[in-house]
């Protein structure tokens, strides 16, 4: 009886962990338009661009416009 009763709080203890941990989720990633970037949008330069001189995690090429995205 006892045993059953451990086991049955050991696997109440386990689900609350699991469930805990699947709450922790990335951040979201905002978009807005480079402040600095002409012409034809390249993905690899747009990237670049964004994360060397806009200074944020990443950049993308969208309807034919670099955006870059942060963390909001």
């Amino acid at each position: 009886m006892a045993s059953k009763i451990t086991f049955c709080a050991l696997l109440f203890c386990f689900f609350l962990m699991f469930a805990s941990e699947m709450q922790i989720t990335e951040a979201k990633h905002c978009r807005k338009p480079s402040k600095g970037w002409n012409g034809k949008c390249f993905e690899k330069k747009c990237d670049n661009w964004c994360k060397n001189n806009d200074h944020e995690d990443y950049g993308d090429c969208y309807k034919g416009y670099c955006y870059c995205y942060y963390k909001c």
